[in-house]
């Protein structure tokens, strides 16, 4: 019997594209999944002009920043049965939400000359504008989850990130060698695994791309905060918690 595919559709709005360059490098396996799972109507990264059909899955990176970028996530969302933000900018505001925490045009007015003809928006998650069935975080996102997630939604199924902290996954989290047993600043604690903690395992701190680990109590932030106030002074840690647009989730979050 054969099976139907699926229409697929990887899009980008303003962003480096690292989060495609993910799905390329899982070459065969992804070639694999469209071969048996998926129709890809429209890969930006590959093709200028894209398909004009309804999508089964949408996946779209990057912030919407343009008046183009806003235009075109209404439209994926208007013809997306599933629509999946990838990567922290999509999901948390990512690297261009630093502009927030800062005085935003002469952040502008740093690269551009002419500032005038400039869209300069504050900087916010896609789920702000649409909604949104699956986020995907990570800078960059991670290939396995993304085909994980491709697989079970090819059943019918939306993929759950697993709600349990980098530090499960670090291989420092019980030596001497972690970076809060060094008393250094590192957000593996209060950070949301699925990376398999890859900066840890490359001796740089968890930084925070993939988003807070959400509580309603807010304790865990509270405490690491706290921590965080002993070691460092405030430039330093409201550095590390902008860095990735983390910080404004987490004062809804934990309403510190």
């Amino acid at each position: 019997m054969k099976t139907t595919k699926q229409n697929l559709a990887i899009i980008s709005l303003t962003a480096c594209e690292g989060c495609q360059v993910v799905i390329l490098d899982l070459g065969e396996k992804f070639l694999d999944l469209l071969k048996k799972n998926y129709e890809l109507a429209e890969m930006s990264l590959i093709e200028d002009e894209p398909d004009k059909q309804k999508y089964d899955v949408c996946i779209i990176e990057g912030t919407a920043i343009t008046k183009q970028d806003k235009e075109r996530l209404l439209k994926a969302r208007k013809k997306s049965k599933i629509l999946i933000a990838l990567g922290a900018c999509a999901c948390l505001g990512g690297i261009p939400e630093i502009k927030n925490y800062t005085d935003k045009y002469q952040a502008v007015k740093y690269v551009y000359q002419n500032i005038k003809k400039i869209d300069n928006p504050e900087i916010k998650p896609l789920r702000e504008f649409v909604k949104i069935d699956l986020e995907i975080p990570g800078c960059p996102s991670t290939g396995s989850e993304i085909l994980e997630a491709l697989k079970q939604l090819s059943c019918g199924r939306i993929y759950k990130i697993p709600k349990r902290p980098v530090c499960y996954d670090c291989p420092l989290a019980t030596t001497l060698d972690c970076f809060l047993q060094k008393n250094e600043l590192c957000l593996g604690p209060v950070s949301i695994t699925g990376c398999n903690a890859v900066c840890p395992r490359n001796n740089y701190r968890c930084e925070g791309c993939r988003g807070p680990l959400l509580d309603k109590s807010g304790n865990n932030i509270k405490n690491i905060l706290k921590l965080f106030k002993q070691r460092a002074g405030q430039r330093e840690i409201d550095l590390l918690f902008q860095k990735f647009g983390f910080q404004d989730d987490v004062k809804f979050e934990s309403k510190i």
